[in-house]
Parts: structure tokens; C-alpha cells; sequence
């Protein structure tokens, strides 16, 4: 399993509403950080491409990405 960490400036008021893409979110500090897991590196690709163009979509902002577990 791969997980990597998406930071938004702000909380998130709703849900990112794709099916496609499960993501957990906490908040923390004035951010949101967004949790994209996925078992393998293509899947986890098709993921983070998913929920970063939902937030431009959405006109919202990423502060920062990065990786934060890999069990490969």
C-alpha cells in the first residue's frame, strides 16, 4: 500500500464527490490534508491525477504533496 498526503490552505467544506477517488481528510492547523491511498504505484498515479484535478476543478489551491508510506 501507498499513501501520499495532499495539503490544502483551508479547511475543505465538503466532500471532493468523485466516486472514483477514495480520500480521507483531516484538518489541521488552518489546512486540510487529504489522504490518497492505493495498492500498487499505477493506481495510486491514477488516483493523485484524480483528486488534483478535482480541486482545480474546484478552484482550490495545493500548498503541498508528498509521499508518506510505501510498503513496496
Amino acid at each position: 500500500m501507498q499513501r501520499y498526503e495532499i495539503v490544502i490552505d483551508g479547511e475543505l467544506a465538503a466532500d471532493l464527490g468523485d466516486p472514483r477517488l477514495e480520500v480521507h481528510r483531516r484538518e489541521s492547523d488552518g489546512s486540510t490534508v487529504l489522504h490518497v491511498d492505493a495498492p500498487d504505484a499505477s493506481a495510486l498515479a491514477a488516483a493523485l491525477e484524480a483528486a488534483l484535478e478535482r480541486l482545480e476543478a474546484l478552484g482550490i489551491g495545493v500548498t503541498g504533496m508528498h509521499k508518506v508510506y510505501d510498503d513496496e
